[in-house]
């Protein structure tokens, strides 16, 4: 049922709205669902974009530009049966009540015009035109099992947003910005289930900061949780990131949580990857091997303090740094916090590694330094004198080093320390 507002007035629902079929509200001069407001149908969407008639009726989810359209804003309770949809659309969209669609798929996107590509596939795509359009969750969306999407051109999330499964795999998570994407707060992203599901937080620019949490666990096996981009930024399906933050209290969790694999975590940036905060991909604590974790920057990489986790009873994962030139020098793990912008890049600087920042990790993974002579570096990886790197703990781990071009031992007189 396609419902077409001609008004003025934004349209308020502070009752009741129940269907067991769909229902499509479109007002362009807004639309709110209040608080103690509630929707229950089987599926609902919400828009103040216009639909075209022709397009309602042959399924083409098509939100067509329209000038003065107005917010999206749900602060009640939105319900569907297992399966439904929730789609709210607008020229800014927020959710700060509950949203609850079991098995099922919740998207809120914001922009000029928005068109859903494809939806029953988890690879739904969404196409948004405009320079402004706010997408934000304050509230709590909930599918299990399902899917969760977040676009706009700014896109924000300090709610918490769950596709997890205790019967089976974990759903998936999307956040895409066409500028900027914050995880933020005490944000919550959870795809937990028998295997662990599939979190993307991507944009142009992205944070994942404060005390934020994203969880792809699973009891037989981690899953996926891409920052940023995919593997090396090489995903074309995946969008690039040209800047990406990673706060020192934030925590990427990708675990086998009983008997299973450790999954893949992944930062990555085309410019300048800022990774402080706690990374695990353990295998299970029953049966399983380590998972992969990668941060990377590939013009600068800052990794000062950061926590990286892939032990497994088969066999320890790994990590991968693989900016353009890397220094390894002498100091503790950590070393003086980051104190500028979230988005500040390298200033042409070669990236930087401690010692102390290699040997926390070889406790429980594998770590491999790998140069490329692409963007503006050289490709070369330099290890200080003074640097000690020492891996004398009666277990089998290994430090690759691999440059583009050079690799350099000692840049004074002096001397530097392997014990493996």
């Amino acid at each position: 049922m396609l419902n077409r507002v001609r008004s003025a007035n934004p349209s308020q629902i502070y009752g009741t709205l129940w269907s067991n079929g769909q229902v499509w509200l479109v007002n362009q001069a807004g639309i709110q669902i209040g608080p103690g407001g509630m929707v229950d149908t089987a599926g609902f969407v919400a828009s103040t974009l216009n639909v075209n008639a022709a397009d309602f009726l042959a399924g083409r989810l098509n939100f067509l530009a329209t000038p003065g359209a107005g917010d999206v804003v749900n602060q009640g309770t939105i319900t569907t049966p297992s399966g439904g949809f929730v789609y709210l659309v607008g020229s800014n969209v927020s959710n700060e009540g509950i949203i609850h669609t079991p098995q099922g798929e919740t998207l809120l996107a914001a922009g000029k015009t928005v068109n859903l590509v494809d939806t029953a596939t988890p690879g739904v795509k969404v196409e948004i035109t405009g320079a402004e359009g706010n997408a934000t969750n304050l509230g709590t969306i909930t599918a299990e099992a399902g899917r969760i999407g977040i676009a706009g051109v700014l896109v924000k999330n300090s709610g918490t947003l769950n596709a997890s499964s205790v019967v089976s795999e974990g759903g998936r998570v999307f956040l895409k910005a066409t500028g900027d994407t914050y995880v933020e707060g005490s944000g919550r992203i959870e795809a937990t289930g028998t295997k662990g599901g599939r979190v993307e937080v991507l944009g142009d620019r992205v944070a994942v900061t404060d005390n934020a949490l994203i969880d792809a666990s699973g009891a037989n096996g981690g899953g996926t949780i891409l920052v940023g981009g995919d593997y090396q930024g090489k995903n074309a399906d995946i969008q690039n990131a040209r800047f990406t933050y990673f706060g020192p209290n934030a925590t990427l969790k990708a675990d086998a949580t009983d008997n299973g694999n450790g999954g893949k975590v992944i930062l990555w940036a085309d410019d300048t990857t800022r990774a402080y905060g706690t990374i695990s991909a353990r295998g299970g604590d029953n049966g399983g091997n380590g998972g992969f974790v990668e941060t990377s920057g590939h013009n600068y990489l800052d990794v000062a303090g950061v926590r990286v986790d892939t032990r497994g009873p088969n066999g320890v994962g790994s990590w991968l740094l693989d900016p353009t030139d890397i220094s390894i020098t002498a100091g503790a793990a950590g070393g003086a916090p980051f104190t500028g912008s979230l988005f500040d890049n390298g200033g042409g600087m070669s990236s930087t590694l401690t010692d102390g920042d290699i040997n926390s990790p070889l406790v429980t993974t594998t770590v491999t330094l790998r140069t490329t002579s692409s963007g503006g570096g050289k490709g070369d990886i330099l290890v200080k004198n003074g640097v000690a790197i020492d891996n004398n703990l009666g277990i089998a781990r290994t430090l690759s080093l691999e440059a583009d071009r050079n690799i350099t031992f000692g840049d004074t007189a002096g001397g530097f320390k392997l014990n493996f």
